[in-house]
């Protein structure tokens, strides 16, 4: 009886169908390995940039809670401010030298000294005083410090949304990963040469798909 060079019972057979056998579980045990290795530095990945996530919402609470604290501050300095305004301009209607000289040295916050002064020279000639909510030089210094904390808080919170939207593609490519491992790790469940070949064929994509989305995230 003659032996069929397909039926793989010839030496020639046996030998190429076990190289081809041996090929096969190389290739089973390289795609496992760099599935399981990218399936855990991506769940690494979540885990770091989760903690980012939550850091950087903090902070931003942080900032938004002193910002809060800086812009009342700011208000009842303007309230301060214009009550002894209201009590120097009496001073200077009824020509009280003394008094007036009392006010700007005892009550007058020394930043607002400078105001005064220009106020005290507008009235002696003759002109009419800036209003006080009008000057946005003596507003945006008194509320510099509320507005830069402000924008902190802002900063903070869009760190935090990025790296929540980075751990979420960790996560999706952890599933990339996965799905990986679930196909080269059932090709041992067949035995004839076509299903596992496209097994490792699927793997194979998953993985690379994998690799490109890899190379564009960024590391915590």
């Amino acid at each position: 009886m003659s032996t069929s060079p397909w039926s793989g019972d010839s030496p020639g057979g046996r030998k190429s169908g076990g190289t081809k056998h041996r090929v096969t579980e190389v290739v089973t045990v390289l795609l496992l390995a760099v599935a399981s290795v990218g399936s855990a530095w991506s769940a690494f990945q979540v885990s770091q940039w989760n903690g980012v996530e939550t850091d950087a919402a903090r902070a931003s609470a942080a900032f938004r809670i002193e910002a809060s604290r800086q812009y009342t501050l700011a208000t009842q300095t303007v309230a301060y401010d214009a009550a002894a305004v209201s009590s120097y301009a009496e001073a200077i209607a009824a020509e009280n030298e003394q008094l007036q000289t009392f006010l700007r040295e005892t009550i007058v916050r020394p930043g607002f000294r400078p105001i005064i002064d220009q106020w005290k020279e507008q009235i002696d000639a003759g002109e009419v005083p800036t209003n006080l909510v009008q000057n946005q030089q003596y507003l945006d210094e008194l509320f510099a410090d509320s507005g830069a904390t402000d924008a902190k808080a802002l900063a903070a919170s869009v760190r935090s949304e990025v790296a929540g939207d980075t751990a979420d593609d960790y996560i999706r490519l952890t599933l990339y990963f996965a799905t990986a491992l679930f196909f080269a790790g059932i090709t041992a469940s067949f035995k004839t040469r076509f299903p596992r070949f496209l097994l490792l064929a699927m793997a194979g994509t998953a993985l690379v798909v994998a690799g490109s989305l890899l190379a564009s995230y960024p590391t915590a």
